[in-house]
């Protein structure tokens, strides 16, 4: 049986990034995956992001590490923390920069037989500047349609992060952000069957 822990959305949350690693350290997993958003709401975002980058975790690019490596022209809606991004990304080393920019958008990983796919929100198009659907989907039919839609018929589990809510879609299992209030993180266990469950703390 393989086991893999996945978290997301730390938020600059340093104390927490903190805990939830070491809960994951006596689940004894065989991996560690963070599906992203490393930055926004806490004031700790450089140590989440040292402690990250200096890791054996693999690590996912969320929307906020987007709007850092490309600036938030690329989100209509993030056009009033233009100035937290700007003075984040003036803030950060060259390699600190390196970092993010080479962060991948997915990982996929075959386990077991079983292929998974992580990523931080469902793609609309990967092709885009913004490649997510956006947070007010997941209440909608478009979203419905978007766990069914073919590009995710190879998989047969997605995670993914972003909405700061655990929930299950189809073969979509969303979980809430680790930084921020009621913090989850989930464990899969991989054999013949997938199965996961919800860790609180």
């Amino acid at each position: 049986m393989t086991r893999i822990a996945v978290f997301s959305d730390v938020h600059g949350n340093f104390d927490a990034l903190r805990t939830v690693l070491d809960l994951i350290e006596k689940e004894q997993v065989d991996q560690t995956i963070f599906i992203g958003d490393i930055f926004q709401r806490g004031n700790q975002e450089i140590e989440c992001l040292e402690y990250l980058r200096n890791s054996d975790i693999l690590c996912v690019k969320g929307n906020c590490e987007l709007y850092l490596d490309q600036g938030v022209d690329i989100d209509p809606d993030m056009e009033y923390l233009r100035d937290y991004y700007d003075i984040m990304r003036a803030g950060l080393t060259a390699e600190q920069r390196a970092f993010i920019h080479e962060l991948p958008l997915y990982y996929e990983r075959m386990v077991n037989g079983h292929k998974l796919l992580f990523c931080h929100f469902l793609f609309r198009d990967i092709e885009a500047a913004y490649p997510f659907y956006q947070l007010a989907d997941l209440e909608t039919d478009v979203f419905s349609r978007a766990v069914k839609a073919e590009a995710l018929q190879p998989y047969d589990l997605v995670v993914v992060g972003h909405t700061h809510k655990n929930f299950t879609k189809e073969k979509v299992v969303g979980v809430s952000a680790a930084g921020l209030d009621q913090p989850t993180f989930v464990i899969l266990e991989i054999d013949e069957q997938i199965s996961y469950q919800y860790v609180s703390f």
